[in-house]
């Protein structure tokens, strides 16, 4: 099972109500760990609450409403994809580094 755990970096707002935020939001499943950063506008409607009466959770459920459509979250859907792919990959060196000796 992935645990999510959503941040709020940035606000924007127009005239004190609030229009978009920069957010990133982390997937972690056992050893695996995937983060996808990126910006949100909001649609119209979505923001309820003045600025100056705004917490993280507001937000988060905001966005949640605003992308999820059917049932689907986009962006957690990409972070799931990105953690499969690390599942059934093995990490290896790079190659152009082998035999580098360093002190």
């Amino acid at each position: 099972m992935i645990n999510y755990t959503w941040k709020i970096l940035e606000l924007f707002a127009n005239n004190q109500l609030l229009t978009s935020v920069k957010y990133s939001l982390t997937g972690i499943e056992g050893e695996f760990t995937v983060t996808s950063e990126g910006n949100h506008c909001f649609s119209e409607g979505i923001v309820t609450k003045p600025l100056d009466q705004l917490v993280e959770t507001d937000l988060i459920q905001w966005i949640e409403k605003d992308i999820t459509q059917n049932d689907v979250n986009p962006i957690k859907l990409a972070i799931e994809g990105q953690l499969i792919n690390l599942k059934q990959n093995q990490k290896v060196d790079f190659p152009w580094l082998a035999g580098t000796f360093t002190i």
